[in-house]
């Protein structure tokens, strides 16, 4: 993997180092050039100055006092350095005389010159020669060696110099350069492309310049308005295939439910003759029985078995009449029902023994749901007999317990947040539900369970986990029917082992 370089870094120091190579070069052309200017400017002035100076040293007293001692020219010289002392000019302290014999000498100024740098030379010393008399001649000699040394030390001044130059240059051109031009647009496109990295297609690139930087931060915001139109169209058309599918859902269940409904109708016809004329017996029975108990005292207790067998008489019947409508649109059937008289009720002949703890557990006592009140007791007599049942079965010596919940939920809304019970949760059936509020009444019990692969035909008519001859297999897939018929729906969540948990969704009376 490569590591991430910088790009200010790397700018910086190449901004840097062009820098102080810049100012190397340009100082050392400037202390070439001062090398070669400043002495050549000599030329002229020093050929003056040395005129003047003999014109001075000819008039001087110390040049009349040693002609007047002879021609001793070791006096001439020491008269010359008197002379000089005397005069303090500075630029002549550098001047040497000497003294030639005249047909030797050529009035002339001539310049010798130094070697600098391969052909590069520059003037170091002046020599002026004029007669003085016919027979002597003087030469002036003038050095400029000590502003040779001082361009030589000035040099590494001006090396030392470059540097917080180069400094300073590379803290401007950072700031007025690199910086507004360069860092800023990079940074910008560098967060911007990482915002889309992160599928944030709302986000956008300041665009403060009209050069390419700026052409390519106004392609980056094309291209997401661009990606997020296309993925808004791409939203809508998920929805509207997710929408087709819960409709298709919907017909399928809906065609399911009319071919259950029609057979559950062939079925109840042919139930309903053969258990009407017995029903119509055991009711005739109980109205003798009735009048006989009558006329002897105390015995209320059986007028009160002969007043339950008599209600359970009327419900068996209601429930024949109920299968025979099941085929008929359910509209006419649906009331208002408060679930907490119903539940009591379906508790009540359900038996449930002394040794299984029985909890209710409800939102609001006073939940009214869309349903028919017989059909929805004998769904929860169903599902309490068969968490009786459970907890029989299981060989334990936990204390059984059936708990009955109802809580309020809206669809939709994630299955997880819907039911939380043990085991897997298949929620196929709550798809076909229309999106509203709806009465949540779980059976919870910890019985021996239902394994995953039984939980698949939980509902499927004349299927049962029980032994044979216990069970009829009806009950789950009639109490499937019923709920439903309400526009509602019941899911099971279980492991084997671990209990179960029946859920019935009911719509809410919206009054």
């Amino acid at each position: 993997m490569t590591s991430k370089l910088s790009l200010k870094r790397e700018l910086i120091f190449d901004l840097g180092l062009l820098s102080f190579c810049a100012l190397i070069l340009s100082s050392g052309l400037l202390v070439v050039m001062l090398r070669l200017s400043i002495p050549a400017l000599f030329s002229p002035l020093m050929e003056s100055e040395l005129k003047l100076l003999h014109a001075q040293f000819m008039e001087s007293p110390e040049f009349k006092a040693a002609q007047s001692s002879g021609e001793n020219f070791g006096d001439w010289v020491q008269s010359f350095d008197i002379f000089l002392k005397r005069s303090e000019a500075l630029p002549y302290n550098f001047v040497e005389l000497s003294f030639l014999r005249s047909q030797d000498a050529q009035s002339s100024f001539r310049v010798q010159n130094r070697s600098l740098l391969f052909f590069l030379v520059s003037p170091e010393i002046f020599h002026f020669t004029t007669s003085v008399d016919k027979e002597v001649a003087v030469s002036y000699q003038l050095s400029i060696e000590s502003l040779h040394g001082t361009l030589d030390r000035y040099k590494y001044w001006v090396f030392f110099i470059s540097i917080p130059l180069a400094m300073l240059l590379v803290f401007i051109g950072y700031h007025l350069l690199f910086r507004r031009n360069i860092f800023v647009p990079i940074s910008n496109l560098s967060h911007t492309a990482g915002e889309f990295l992160n599928e944030n297609w709302s986000a956008r690139c300041p665009v403060e310049r009209r050069d390419e930087l700026g052409q390519v931060a106004e392609a980056l915001n094309e291209m997401a308005v661009k990606i997020q139109d296309r993925e808004k169209k791409l939203v809508l058309t998920i929805q509207s295939l997710q929408r087709a599918n819960e409709e298709i859902e919907l017909s399928k269940n809906e065609q399911l439910q009319i071919e259950k409904l029609a057979s559950v109708g062939r079925l109840a016809a042919g139930v309903a003759h053969e258990v009407g004329n017995p029903l119509g017996a055991i009711a005739g029975y109980v109205d003798i029985l009735r009048r006989s108990v009558s006329k002897v005292e105390n015995l209320n207790t059986e007028i009160e078995f002969l007043d339950r067998i008599e209600a359970e008489t009327n419900r068996i019947s209601k429930i024949i009449r109920a299968l025979l409508q099941q085929a008929r649109p359910p509209q006419d059937r649906i009331r208002p029902v408060e679930l907490l008289p119903l539940l009591e009720r379906s508790v009540a002949l359900a038996q449930i023994s002394d040794s299984i703890d029985l909890e209710f557990e409800m939102e609001d006592r006073s939940a009214v749901a869309l349903c028919e009140k017989d059909q929805m007791i004998q769904v929860f007599l169903n599902l309490l007999i068969n968490a009786r049942h459970a907890i029989e079965a299981k060989a334990s010596s936990e204390r059984g317990y059936i708990k009955i919940r109802v809580v309020s939920r809206r669809l939709p809304q994630a299955s997880a947040d819907i039911i939380s019970g043990p085991g897997s949760l298949d929620t196929s059936s709550l798809r076909a539900l229309q999106p509203q509020a709806y009465w949540m009444v779980s059976v919870v019990d910890n019985g021996i369970g239902i394994g995953a692969d039984d939980q698949k035909k939980l509902f499927e008519p004349f299927f049962s986990t029980k032994e044979t001859g216990k069970g009829t297999g009806l009950g789950l897939y009639v109490a499937k029917s019923i709920v439903e018929s309400f526009r509602g729906a019941i899911v099971v969540q279980s492991s084997s082992g671990h209990g179960t948990s029946f859920s019935v969704l009911l719509p809410k009376n919206p009054n």
